[in-house]
Formats: C-alpha cells, sequence, structure tokens
C-alpha cells in the first residue's frame, strides 16, 4: 500500500513538474508575443524594451532574458534602425550632436559619428543650418527692439535658448549676430 501511494505521489511531482515548465514556456511565448506587438507599433533599444517588459508585475527576469536574444536573432530588436531614428528625431527638433548623445547615453545606446553623418546627409540640416533655424524660429512672431537694452535682452534670451538645445555659445553667438545683421557685434561680446 506505501509502496503505491509512494509511487502516486511520485506521478503527482513529475506530473507538477511538466505544467510548471509548460506554464513557463507559455508565459515565455506571451512575453515574446508582447514584444512582437510592441515592435510592431515603433523600433525600441535592447534597453528600453527590458524596462517595458519589467514594468510588467508577471513578466519574470528569466524570462525577459530568454526572450530578447530570440528577438535579436530573428532581426525583430533592431538597435541600428532604433538609433538613426532617435538621432533623427531630436535633430529634427534643433538638438545638437553632443546634447543627442548625452540623451542616448541615458538610454545606454552608443553613437559613432558616421551615424550622426548619415542622418545631416538624410535629412539635409548641418548644425548651423539647425541654429539658424532655431533663431528664426525663436524671433519670427517678435518684433526687434530699437531700444538697445531691450535688443540685449532679446539676445541673451534666445542665445540662452540655443545653448539649451546644447548648441555651442560661439556658434550660436555668431548665429545671433547674423540675424541681427551684425549691426552691433561689439556690445554683444
Amino acid at each position: 500500500m506505501n509502496e503505491e501511494l509512494e509511487k502516486l505521489r511520485e506521478k503527482v511531482k513529475q506530473a507538477k513538474g511538466t505544467s510548471v515548465l509548460a506554464e513557463e514556456a507559455g508565459d515565455a511565448r506571451r512575453i515574446y508575443n508582447y514584444c512582437i506587438h510592441l515592435l510592431a507599433r515603433q523600433d525600441y533599444s535592447e534597453y528600453k524594451l527590458r524596462q517595458k517588459l519589467r514594468s510588467k508585475p508577471q513578466n519574470l527576469p528569466h524570462m525577459i532574458d530568454e526572450v530578447i536574444p530570440k528577438l535579436k536573432e530573428r532581426g525583430l530588436l533592431r538597435e541600428e534602425s532604433y538609433r538613426r531614428l532617435f538621432i533623427r528625431k531630436w535633430m529634427m527638433k534643433g538638438e545638437s550632436e553632443d546634447k543627442i548623445r548625452r540623451r542616448g547615453s541615458q538610454e545606454k545606446l552608443t553613437f559613432e559619428a558616421e551615424e550622426f553623418r548619415m542622418v545631416e546627409q538624410e535629412l539635409g540640416i548641418t548644425d548651423e543650418d539647425s541654429i539658424e533655424k532655431l533663431v528664426a524660429k525663436k524671433l519670427r512672431s517678435k518684433e526687434i527692439p530699437k531700444n538697445p537694452l531691450e535688443k540685449q535682452k532679446l539676445r541673451d534670451k534666445v542665445l540662452r535658448f540655443l545653448i539649451s538645445k546644447g548648441h555651442d555659445f560661439s556658434d550660436a553667438k555668431k548665429a545671433i549676430n547674423q540675424f541681427f545683421g551684425n549691426q552691433s557685434t561689439a556690445d554683444f561680446e
């Protein structure tokens, strides 16, 4: 009788073990399908995708670690494409290369200089063009004051704006002076 009971217990343990394995495989499949759903909508970096998956409590870390390599292997997680889109997005907003690099490092992204050159070529925007557009955008609805003090305040405001976008002080100053017609570069320095 005891032997039969022991055999029965053994079979139950084996059955439980296989059901746990099947459940884990189902969870991995669910995470994989969720990743495909996310990646179909937009590109993600590996770091961002892991963050997104970890935000859901039912996604266990070892399951996530199992799914990410499968996505990479099948070419669904394209880090290069995400980096290019990341650069493009921030360049369109007028950010400097240095500031884009800093933003990317927060997301564990590393960029090569040639990636920036490719996006610049693709968009047809250089750093100087970007600065000029930002100055024009900031001043388009403003009337340039005649009062030198008010004019200086406006210049300083635009300069701070350009520096906040990560542009170099000297480049920003040059663009502002060019926009104001170089009439009073001495009083700005």
